[in-house]
């Protein structure tokens, strides 16, 4: 079904009984079946995926020595930036709504810059087909209108999909840094997995054009298939964590 993107706080219908109460039920049996400590394990495990991907998603080569050295818990410099960002995020999402400390945060963060980065003040060329980008001097604004609208009612009643599918697709509307707010929309993602007690989500680098098609449909308010694609990455995670040896091994010194 398709979701219109909320043009200002409150906007739309809450949906309590909307897309992904299924990967909700999932979640309850893996972890019941998990235990506690393999649950908490099995999560953290996968850290070490979302900033390989994350990497990945946006231009960084990274060798196979490279990607197996960080899951055996020792990283390359290479995956400081995106595993710092995380860890920012694991901090975080027990608050369940984002703020605009956390993404100037994270930015700055996944970059390697001190101190947190400011907003674009130049016009700059989108990312996607269909972007209707925000003026620089409207970015403040509508940040701040989909921020309070993640955080209200309408936001927080939305399953965990359908919740970052939003985010993500607005957020790259309004593209609130020169460069890198596709870095960051993507580490939101496990914020809104986590702040709903899911392990990590990724997308892949091979999945990189569907990605794109789902985002231009979603700015034609059609939100569906990136919920779907969102979904997906939720039950892969959940995949991994309910292995008999739980995830891989990997970096545990994490936020």
């Amino acid at each position: 079904m398709a979701d219109a993107l909320p043009l200002h706080p409150g906007a739309g219908t809450p949906r309590p009984q909307g897309p992904g109460q299924e990967v909700r039920a999932r979640r309850d049996r893996v972890r019941e079946q998990a235990g506690s400590e393999r649950w908490r394990s099995g999560r953290v495990a996968l850290v070490t995926e979302a900033a390989r991907a994350t990497l990945q998603l946006t231009g960084t080569a990274l060798t196979e020595q490279e990607i197996e050295a960080a899951r055996r818990g020792t990283p390359a410099p290479s995956f400081g930036p995106a595993l710092g960002a995380l860890g920012r995020i694991g901090r975080a999402a027990a608050d369940r709504d984002p703020t605009e400390e956390l993404i100037c945060e994270l930015h700055a963060l996944s970059a390697g810059l001190p101190g947190a980065s400011p907003f674009r003040t130049v016009q700059i060329e989108p990312q996607f087909q269909g972007a209707g980008l925000s003026p620089p001097q409207t970015v403040p604004l509508r940040l701040g209108e989909l921020l309070e609208w993640t955080s209200g009612a309408s936001g927080r009643d939305l399953e965990t999909a359908p919740r970052a599918a939003l985010f993500f697709a607005r957020f790259l509307e309004i593209s609130p840094f020169e460069r890198a707010n596709f870095r960051v929309a993507h580490l939101m993602l496990t914020f809104f997995a986590l702040a709903d007690d899911h392990p990590p989500i990724w997308f892949e680098v091979e999945d990189a054009a569907g990605i794109r098609e789902d985002v231009s449909r979603a700015f034609r308010f059609d939100t569906a298939p990136l919920t779907q694609r969102i979904e997906g990455s939720l039950h892969r995670s959940l995949d991994l964590v309910a292995l008999p040896g739980g995830a891989p091994a990997t970096i545990r010194n994490i936020g």
